[in-house]
């Protein structure tokens, strides 16, 4: 029987490691160890997706196994391609955990990093992708890769072949599960190092993350040199949350193009160390403000940390303030908030269909004290009443819903200026919206 021949579609990248499937561990390795007893033990070493995301290794037994009583041990692998060496701590008699370690040199030329995603929902690629399978046939996904070239580096991202299975089976549990493969590469298909690529992977771990309003992570990347040799591994375990139903966020999943345009103004940023330090901070910040997860007083205080951050780099920084002026009786939070909004052209008024609570405290501190307040007035003083003891805490709660509306309006405000200092003027879907169709988005305000 002739093999068919493939219909036009790019081969799929294969990973290293190879997907699992919802909460099953990944083994890395298995095989002999050393640096656990006098004599070489069989083991496994692997990353467990459930309930938590953690390095744990295993042993399967030996002669005088003592490593139990240490407060850390130094497991060697023995691998193909040389032995690995990795700290661990001991749980039990069975095995421990470990912080992970990266092996071989992180200045070897490399020619391409594998890297594995977990937890990212299906992005609309524009490729599709073809399956060589065992009979010579092949199985076809349609625009199952995103591709995309920034900065002299192209970034090809594959979705498993099930994805959907997977997707649709851990909704709503504290699991992890490999969804993507990610090549990472020079355009121009010149060498590069692990060191140099840094950036870009820091970048893409919270830029997605930020536009997924949730921490999704490249782990396990794997340096590839000329001749597909492993020059180069990671295996520590990245910030990621588990698989529960996903909150909201500003990116709408089908904009890849928007995508594309963010996460190479975000690349373009953390290539500077002293601007990456500050970006990388603030979409933290907006990352656990914007999660539908926790008390929300607590997201209210992580927005405004965030805001806080943003409003310094924005108007001292820049110059447009002193620190004197800023630090002033003259000029206090719902000042700074709202001429930092002026500046990035993101409007202040109280839309009474997003913030109709707010709207109402408004008009009736209004009718009852002549206060002329708008949103910037009432969310720094709701964050004020929040973390200062002094203040009358009881003014949160007066209206049902109060305490809520501040938050969508803090995680609105702080993730528009966020894309505004990058440079952003794609898609954006107002976070102030907790409710009506997904793909309700529209321009940011400032293009």
């Amino acid at each position: 029987m002739s093999t068919p021949s493939p219909r036009p579609g790019e081969l799929s990248l294969s990973p290293v490691y190879p997907f699992n499937q919802p909460g099953e561990p990944i083994k890395l390795y298995a095989g002999p160890i050393d640096g656990l007893s006098s004599t070489e033990v069989a083991g496994v070493v692997e990353l467990t997706c459930g309930p938590r995301l953690s390095l744990d290794w295993k042993v399967e037994g030996g002669d005088f196994i003592d490593f139990a009583f240490r407060s850390d041990v130094s497991l060697v692998l023995h691998r193909q391609d040389g032995n690995m060496q990795l700290q661990g701590v001991p749980r039990d008699n069975d095995g421990g955990w470990s912080n992970g370690a990266v092996f071989g040199d992180a200045d070897a030329p490399l020619k391409r990093i594998v890297a594995h995603w977990f937890n990212v929902p299906r992005l609309r690629g524009s490729v599709d992708l073809k399956q060589e399978t065992s009979d010579g046939a092949y199985s076809w996904q349609g625009r199952a890769r995103w591709r995309f070239e920034t900065g002299g580096w192209k970034i090809t991202l594959d979705v498993r072949p099930d994805h959907s299975d997977v997707w649709a089976d851990f909704h709503g549990s504290q699991i992890y599960v490999m969804t993507h493969v990610m090549e990472l590469c020079r355009a121009d298909g010149s060498s590069f190092t692990a060191h140099q690529a840094e950036p870009v992977m820091s970048a893409l771990h919270v830029g997605l993350s930020f536009a997924l309003g949730q921490w999704v992570a490249p782990m396990l990347p794997v340096g590839l040199g000329e001749q597909g040799e492993i020059l180069w591994e990671d295996w520590r375990s990245l910030h990621c949350d588990p698989a529960q139903r996903r909150g909201s966020a500003w990116w709408y999943e089908q904009e890849t193009d928007s995508l594309e345009d963010f996460l190479a103004r975000a690349i373009a940023e953390f290539v500077d160390p002293a601007r990456r330090a500050a970006l990388r901070l603030q979409m933290m910040f907006a990352i656990t403000a914007t999660v539908d997860r926790g008390f929300v007083e607590q997201r209210i205080t992580s927005a405004a940390a965030g805001l806080e951050h943003i409003m310094w780099q924005n108007l001292v920084l820049s110059g447009k303030l002193t620190k004197q002026e800023y630090e002033s009786r003259a000029w206090p939070a719902a000042r700074l908030l709202r001429k930092a909004l002026a500046e990035a052209k993101i409007p202040v008024d109280i839309p009474d269909d997003l913030l109709p609570t707010v709207d109402r405290y408004v008009k009736k501190r209004r009718s009852l004290y002549g206060e002329n307040l708008d949103c910037p007035d009432v969310v720094t003083r709701m964050r004020n009443r929040i973390v200062h003891p002094k203040e009358d805490q009881a003014e949160l709660y007066e209206l049902e819903g109060l305490v809520t509306e501040v938050w969508l309006a803090a995680r609105h405000y702080l993730t528009l200026l966020i894309l505004n200092s990058v440079g952003y003027r794609g898609i954006y879907r107002d976070l102030r919206k907790i409710s009506g169709w997904v793909g309700d988005v529209g321009t940011v305000p400032w293009s």
